[in-house]
């Protein structure tokens, strides 16, 4: 195995752990919140604050990231999202929940951001689809394993089970990473970009890159249309008779065919470009109309598998050309603010796509959820082109 190819490993294993975390605790945080007597409210609370906690911290890791080094934060978030991860099972108190949950979004956006640009960064020009491809699919993957994992741990072990399993998973990660992984760190250009104040850690520039801004805006429209089928999913699939365990197996193996799909998709944007993220929004928008109609366990993981199509199509064009003309000793800075449209398409999918489930039923609202996801998609690409 030569040099990058290690490299981009050790970051696509640190990645995988990080998400694999995130997923082995979605499934079961709510029951534990209810344990320690918190209500709906503070569960959304809770929940929230691990997206909100990501969206803040991100840009300025990232920028930070371009100028002190990479590794220094990927080890750091990985062995602190660790540490904070064991403290779930020693709180006593909802505010004491939603502190460490405060606490794991903040390390862990030390990790996917930096990981993202790390890759970017040595990554060479001619293959940059198919290394990011790499790098999104030890996310999807990561996230979609997870469920399966929690529940099966939280099943036969206790509910505890998962929060100890991935803290230790986050900690070998940085033990991992601070043992096999090389650092980047630009030295002469960074020295002409000192931090002088706190405001230049905030920086919202790139979005006047107009591909930069295309991109980022479709990639929070597609995380919004997930948002909604994670969601809402389940109580889609049990007024048809499906069971949760099967609503499980769809959501896993779906996110598992994006990872796997992710890096052949990769290399065919490095051939064909651009048109490719066109492509994708419409296949997902496609998968989300027949959604809509799906009444059966069979139709359903259909319509799901070619929303997962198109996601893994979309997702590493739209990932691949938001840093593509990005200096290199900036892609941390901008890898940064690219990935909070993660955090921002979830807060705003699952709020908004709810609110339309309430007036317009599910069904209703994944038939409008295609519609956005097409209107979104070709006035971006147009500009794209443009």
């Amino acid at each position: 195995m030569g040099k990058l190819e290690k490299n981009v490993f050790v970051i696509w294993i640190t990645t995988f752990t990080t998400m694999l975390g995130v997923g082995l605790i979605a499934p079961i945080m709510a029951i534990y919140a209810q344990t320690l007597g918190a209500t709906n409210l503070e569960i959304g609370l809770i929940f929230g604050s691990f997206a909100l906690a990501r969206t803040v911290a991100q840009i300025p890791v990232g920028v930070l990231s371009d100028i002190y080094g990479k590794k220094f934060f990927i080890v750091c978030g990985t062995f602190f999202y660790g540490v904070f991860t064991l403290l779930y099972n020693f709180v006593s108190t909802v505010l004491g929940l939603l502190i460490v949950r405060t606490f794991t979004g903040i390390f862990s956006s030390f990790v996917t951001p930096v990981a993202g640009s790390y890759v970017a960064a040595i990554a060479p020009k001619t293959r940059l689809g198919e290394y990011m491809g790499i790098f999104n699919s030890a996310i999807t993957l990561g996230f979609g394993v997870g469920p399966f994992i929690g529940g099966i741990l939280a099943d036969i072990y206790g509910i505890r089970t998962p929060f100890y399993f991935c803290g230790f998973l986050g900690i070998l990660a940085a033990i991992i990473s601070y043992m096999k992984l090389e650092d980047i760190v630009f030295n002469e250009n960074t020295k002409k970009r000192s931090i002088k104040n706190i405001s230049n850690l905030f920086s919202f520039e790139f979005l006047k890159n107009r591909n930069f801004l295309s991109s980022f805006v479709i990639n929070t429209s597609n995380v919004m249309i997930n948002a909604g089928i994670i969601t809402y999913l389940a109580l889609y699939a049990i007024s048809y008779d499906i069971s949760i365990s099967q609503v499980g197996f769809m959501i896993a193996s779906t996110n598992i065919l994006i990872a796997l799909l992710q890096r052949s998709f990769g290399k065919l944007y490095d051939r064909l470009g651009n048109v490719m993220i066109i492509i994708g929004i419409f296949i997902i928008s496609f998968g989300m109309y027949l959604l809509s109609t799906s009444t059966t366990f069979l139709n359903m993981i259909i319509s799901l598998t070619i929303v997962a199509v198109g996601s893994s199509i979309s997702s590493t064009a739209t990932t691949s050309l938001a840093v593509k003309d990005i200096p290199t000793y900036r892609k941390g800075e901008a890898m940064g603010l690219f990935t909070t449209s993660m955090n921002i398409g979830m807060f705003i999918g699952s709020i908004s796509f709810g609110f339309l489930a309430d007036i317009l039923g599910i069904a209703n609202m994944y038939k409008f959820s295609a519609i956005f996801s097409i209107v979104v998609g070709i006035i971006s690409y147009l500009r794209i082109e443009r």
